[in-house]
């Protein structure tokens, strides 16, 4: 099940926050993703470097300045991968493994009842799960 694998401290990017924040938010921290969320700390996206990098979202390199402002200062709730995937922490991993198959994402907030973040569950987690021992448990 995804609690039994899933990180419980989890990174989370405010959606009020601009691009440049949430940008420095990720890189200080090292991951390439985190969830977006509330004033209550509901979940409402997932905002990924990769996506931020995507060419058609960036300004050409000769672009005047003010074009590469203009896109720091964008709110991540423009550029915020939405509506995104969530799981209970009581979920299948194969479900979730699926999931991210599908969707191509790095990965996948846990949320409880209310949708508030409790976790997060990565492509990492389920690899690591799969390589430790005994690994044949999780999938019977």
């Amino acid at each position: 099940k995804v609690d039994a694998i899933m990180s419980t401290k989890v990174l989370t990017i405010s959606d009020s926050a601009n691009v440049e924040q949430a940008w420095n938010v990720l890189s200080e921290h090292g991951v390439g993703q985190a969830p977006v969320v509330s004033a209550e700390g509901v979940l409402v996206g997932l905002l990924s470097r990769a996506d931020l990098m995507r060419p058609d979202r960036l300004p050409q390199p000769d672009s005047h300045p003010l074009v590469w402002q203009a896109l720091l200062m964008q709110s991540v709730v423009d550029v915020m991968w939405t509506p995104v995937p969530s799981v209970a922490a009581d979920t299948d991993i194969r479900r979730v493994a699926r999931v991210l198959l599908d969707t191509g994402l790095p990965g996948l907030p846990a949320v409880d009842d209310g949708g508030k973040v409790v976790g997060f569950v990565s492509r990492s987690d389920i690899l690591r799960a799969v390589v430790a021992a005994p690994p044949l448990e999780l999938w019977t």
